[in-house]
């Protein structure tokens, strides 16, 4: 692959990734992939735009996803979500605002498991809710069950969870899903999951909707996931919430017409063509994105040994320690500033992520030892001149 015509054709979208820095920097950060999409979603996209569809779109919509999306995930991870329980939204933001303004009151408590995906902590702030921050474990990433319940206040009602977990790349296992249904049942708390990143897990783990563990984590639960982060779909809203829980359930059916909105005709088209015709293309990136981390998890290893990191089991985020080396207080401001290269600060995912820092390696593998190179240049030689 030639790099720099790769990184003409980036820096010529309009996506935010290749936007925001000047052209000498590489951006690793938020979480959208260098590919082109899958060819079926762009065939019935550019139909739409042949064919000058852009109507009113059908309410069909809000039947058909449901039923794909619960054919999806009951063929690759076993678990059928009930199609009578489903909503479609616009964004996997929207329906977990949408639960905790129904499910909860201002002041109560919501456990977010940090570090943890920004715009979190803005959902749980700006709602008049009081943020619950449950630590992971700094090496592993586990939840560990008496952590857990210590970390639970008296007032605290929901929690909202995030697996496989972005920016540590877990997924988690059957023992600590487990864990975190028997602490909601303990203290009658609803869970909500983030489970957008369910498609990208890598051999050896597994992804688990934790609806799947029983009635009981299926009746106090929010389940929201999309297409769009398996299939680069970020600019198309369309995405899913499974509404277990019969109070938010409730909730959201009692909401004024229009409130939420209605979804996009070309992010629903997209969703169809994405959970029809999409699969063996998404093995194939799987495929890619698992050789992208073993090769960067090799460099990291024989090149930067200091900065250390675990092997995601999933995404295609890893999350970079830099504790132990000269530019702790603020990696990805240095390495912005001095080697020209674009992670995400790992303060943005909490105040568990202060000397960490996230990069994106859903790219070529060029412009991946790109930016690994300028990683390791600028920590063993200084700024970039």
């Amino acid at each position: 692959m030639n790099s720099s015509r790769d990184i003409e054709r980036l820096r010529a979208l309009s996506g935010i990734k290749w936007k925001r820095w000047d052209d000498d920097v590489i951006p690793a950060w938020v979480a959208d992939m260098d590919f082109a999409t899958a060819p079926a979603i762009v065939d019935a996209l550019r139909q739409m735009v042949d064919s000058s569809d852009f109507g009113y779109n059908l309410t069909s919509f809000d039947d058909s996803i449901p039923k794909l999306w619960a054919d999806w995930s009951e063929r690759r991870f076993g678990w059928r979500p009930d199609p009578e329980r489903t909503r479609v939204f616009s964004t996997t933001l929207q329906p977990i605002a949408v639960a905790l303004s129904i499910a909860t009151s201002p002041g109560d408590g919501v456990v977010l498991f940090t570090p943890v995906y920004a715009p979190f902590f803005g959902i749980v702030e700006k709602a008049g809710r009081e943020l619950v921050e449950y630590k992971l474990d700094q090496t592993e990433w586990r939840i560990d069950i008496d952590a857990l319940r210590a970390a639970i206040t008296p007032g605290t009602r929901a929690m909202v969870l995030c697996n496989p977990h972005n920016p540590s790349g877990r997924a988690f296992d059957a023992s600590e899903l487990a864990a975190v249904a028997q602490i909601a049942e303990e203290f009658d708390l609803l869970v909500i999951s983030d489970e957008i990143w369910q498609d990208f897990v890598y051999l050896g783990a597994e992804h688990i909707p934790f609806a799947s563990l029983g009635p009981e984590a299926w009746s106090r639960s929010v389940i929201v996931t999309a297409a769009s982060k398996s299939f680069n779909l970020g600019g198309l809203s369309c995405a899913v919430a499974h509404l277990g829980s019969p109070k938010v359930a409730k909730g959201v059916a009692e909401l004024p017409p229009h409130l939420l909105g209605g979804i996009n005709a070309l992010g629903a088209h997209a969703t169809h063509a994405a959970w029809e015709h999409g699969e063996d293309w998404l093995a194939t990136t799987t495929q890619t994105l698992r050789a992208n981390r073993d090769h960067l998890m090799a460099r990291m290893a024989a090149e930067l040994p200091e900065v250390h990191v675990a092997t995601p089991e999933a995404t295609y985020l890893a999350w970079l320690d830099f504790r132990d080396t000269s530019v702790a207080a603020d990696p990805a401001k240095y390495l912005l500033e001095s080697g020209r290269v674009g992670l995400s600060p790992g303060p943005d995912f909490g105040v568990a992520g202060a000397g960490f820092a996230r990069v994106n390696f859903a790219t070529s593998v060029e412009i991946l030892d790109e930016i690994v190179d300028r990683m390791v240049t600028t920590l063993r030689n200084g700024p970039r001149t």
